[in-house]
This record gives structure tokens, C-alpha cells and sequence, in this order.
């Protein structure tokens, strides 16, 4: 589901997505330069969930062009839930190995295993 909709996404906010892109290098072209675009829209939703209108403006924008509103809200709260995962360090073990997530970025396991 989450694939779908951030393609849905994607084309609805080429515009935004351009501006922020273009905002991100004159911060730091270095660093932003090679980025790719997965990564960059990533970044776009993390920085508009922390911001409340940003994000009502781009949920009007979005369901005014066909996107479900369940599916918007969905599709936040999931990237909101990662977004605490990565800030707090709680990983499952699933979640790690499929993310690729260093043992280092690890603060604490969200599963508990018994070895008897």
C-alpha cells in the first residue's frame, strides 16, 4: 500500500518536491547533491510531519487529487511511527534485518525473545 500511494504522492507534489530539493542544496550542496529521489521525498515528509500546516495543506492538496484520505492518514501515522522508531532507537529484529539498520543505530529491541 505504501508504495502506491507515495507514487500518488510523488506526482501530486513534483512541485513542492522541486522547491524543497532546491532548498536542501543551498543549505548543503554536498551533501544533498547526490541524493536520491526516494530519499529526498523521505525527507520531504518528515520535515512537512513535523510542521502542522505544512502537512494540512499537503493533505488538501493531495485528497483534492484523488488520493483516499484514509490512505493519506495511513501512510502518515506509518511514516510518523518510523520516524519514532529511527529517533528512539527501536528496532525489531525483522525491522533491522530488512532495513539494513546497524547494530550501533540500535537503542533497544521492540520484541523480547526467551532462550530457555
Amino acid at each position: 500500500m505504501e508504495t502506491l500511494i507515495e507514487k500518488k504522492l510523488n506526482d501530486i507534489l513534483k512541485k513542492e518536491l522541486k522547491k524543497f530539493k532546491s532548498y536542501m542544496l543551498e543549505l548543503d550542496y554536498e551533501e544533498f547533491k547526490d541524493y536520491p529521489e526516494d530519499k529526498m521525498f523521505s525527507l520531504y515528509i518528515y520535515s512537512i510531519i513535523n510542521n502542522p500546516v505544512a502537512l494540512k495543506k499537503i493533505k488538501n492538496k493531495s485528497i483534492k487529487n484523488g488520493i483516499n484520505p484514509k490512505k493519506f492518514n495511513d501512510f502518515i501515522y506509518i511514516s510518523m511511527k518510523y520516524m519514532y522508531k529511527q529517533e528512539h532507537g527501536l528496532w525489531s529484529w525483522f525491522e533491522a534485518d530488512y532495513f539494513n539498520i546497524d547494530i550501533e543505530d540500535w537503542k533497544e529491541t521492540t520484541l523480547t525473545y526467551t532462550i530457555m
